[in-house]
């Protein structure tokens, strides 16, 4: 039996799953008097293939209050555009919990 099937499923649901807590914080802050700063961070991401980045990429541009604004895939680096900078710890950890691995899975390195 194909796993990838399963986890290409279980990467959508975490996705959507995203969207909508990420997507009532984002109306929270938009909501505010007062804005939390927002900013740039770099997220160096595991291995996997320039696809496999891409669609990272996609996933945390399509998700409300984070934006791709760069990706180095030599380097494995992602320049990410934050609506609130308090919470970087907690949002690196997020992708890299939710996406990264399933994505690692279904698109490794290339030659790997």
């Amino acid at each position: 039996m194909k796993v990838w099937p399963l986890i290409a499923v279980r990467l959508l649901l975490r996705f959507v799953g995203h969207c909508v807590l990420s997507g009532i914080a984002t109306a929270r802050i938009i909501l505010r008097l007062t804005q939390p700063p927002a900013g740039l961070v770099r997220l160096h991401f595991a291995p996997m293939s320039p696809t496999g980045a891409a669609v990272m990429a996609a996933l945390v541009t399509l998700t409300p209050g984070t934006t791709v604004i760069d990706i180095d895939v030599m380097r494995r680096v992602m320049l990410l555009h934050l609506l609130d900078t308090r919470v970087i710890e907690a949002t690196v950890t997020a992708i890299r919990r939710d996406f990264e691995r399933d994505i690692t899975t279904l698109f490794p390195e290339e030659g790997a």
